[in-house]
């Protein structure tokens, strides 16, 4: 499996280049301590296959979600890490920075590999389907991860209103220390309940959203590792993390960004788009 470790970092060059292969010259380098958000992409999906390229007012998936990344105050650099040519020339013909990759098993490698090639300390991963994600919650993360040092992986959630979809697999939820601390992440409806609260569940635990700020070091470590037991039983690579010992801060956002999973999905996005943009 090619990893992070595998691709040497790029020298510095000028600008932003958009399109850029491995190993072709890096932009102009800004000083560590800087802020690198990497939105990883791909073309194959096996509930809505090529919905990187569907159109929303005009203009492909990924671009809508890079061009509202650009909207995000404080941070230094955006890229598009993609392994599909497709992808590659879309974004760099909107004008916007895309970097190829080796194909690999899992965004958060894609991530690793280019993070590798970029000096920024920290690295904000977003997901390529969710366009309509408020530039504030990221902002918020950065702030929580620049505020205290010893996290190293930083990420969002936000309370449950209902039962319902507490109970749902395919929800994925987190309970947390006083302090913030992910204690634990399962598709399962975390915490138990003792018998006759059942009906409290939901409150005690937040609806995971899938933003996550790495340090740089922490995400190239992580990278490195492999596939732990409870990752596997549970397919959350971020149990990954808490299971070799990382700490995982939760930042509370009001609620969860409209994601596109299914074409009816992208149909829910395209009727909520903001006239104008």
């Amino acid at each position: 499996m090619d990893r992070h470790d595998n691709t040497k970092p790029t020298p510095p060059g000028v600008g932003f280049v958009v399109g850029r292969e491995p190993g072709q010259a890096a932009g102009l380098e800004p000083a560590r301590g800087g802020v690198l958000v990497v939105i990883p992409a791909r073309y194959g999906s096996s509930r809505f296959p090529g919905k990187a390229l569907a159109d929303i007012a005009g203009k492909p998936l990924i671009v809508r979600v890079a061009e509202n990344a650009m909207r995000i105050r404080g941070i230094d650099r955006v890229v598009v890490a993609t392994d599909d040519r497709r992808i590659l020339d879309v974004v760099a013909a909107a004008g916007l920075p895309c970097e190829m990759t080796a194909e690999h098993p899992t965004g958060t490698d894609r991530i690793a590999e280019v993070a590798a090639r970029h000096p920024e300390d920290l690295v904000v991963n977003l997901q390529g389907d969710e366009p309509l994600l408020p530039p504030a919650d990221v902002e918020a993360l950065v702030a929580f991860m620049r505020q205290d040092g010893s996290w190293d992986i930083g990420t969002c959630g936000h309370p449950f209103t209902e039962a319902g979809s507490w109970g749902e697999p395919n929800v994925v939820k987190v309970v947390t220390a006083l302090d913030g601390r992910a204690l634990y992440f399962s598709r399962a409806p975390i915490p138990g309940m003792f018998p006759g609260r059942e009906g409290s569940g939901h409150g005690a635990a937040l609806r995971h959203v899938g933003i996550y700020a790495f340090r740089r070091a922490a995400l190239l470590r992580f990278a490195s590792l492999a596939p732990t037991p409870l990752e596997q039983a549970e397919g959350l690579e971020q149990l990954r993390a808490l299971e070799n010992g990382m700490r995982i801060g939760v930042v509370t956002i009001a609620a969860g960004p409209v994601g596109v999973d299914t074409p009816a999905d992208l149909e829910r996005v395209r009727a909520a788009w903001p006239a104008g943009r």
